[in-house]
């Protein structure tokens, strides 16, 4: 029985994979930054410690704060999914390099 060929990880998919998992995360995370800088404004004044500060928009303060930090959780996650499938490929060529001499 003959094993299934898996495509190798290359630059343009690893830069794919990467990209892909920012913009997701970022989308996300940009929702939830809506959603709290409208239902719960008075978080996001306590998590930077603006206190009364009347010009601290909450909506874009929730944009803001959701949008980097998702596209900021999504580069990393992005980066782990291609260095473990990265080793795992590497792996499984050393040991077929092994088995097969």
């Amino acid at each position: 029985m003959r094993q299934r060929e898996v495509p190798s990880m290359n630059v343009a998919k690893a830069l794919a994979t990467i990209a892909g998992a920012a913009v997701a995360f970022g989308v996300v995370g940009t929702g939830i930054g809506v959603f709290l800088g409208k239902m719960a404004p008075s978080f996001l004044r306590y998590a930077v410690r603006a206190g009364g500060d009347a010009t601290l928009e909450p909506m874009e303060l929730g944009i803001g704060l959701g949008l980097t930090n998702g596209l900021t959780w999504g580069m990393v996650t992005g980066m782990v999914v291609v260095a473990i499938l990265t080793w795992k490929e590497v792996r499984r060529a050393k040991h077929e390099s092994a088995s097969h001499p």
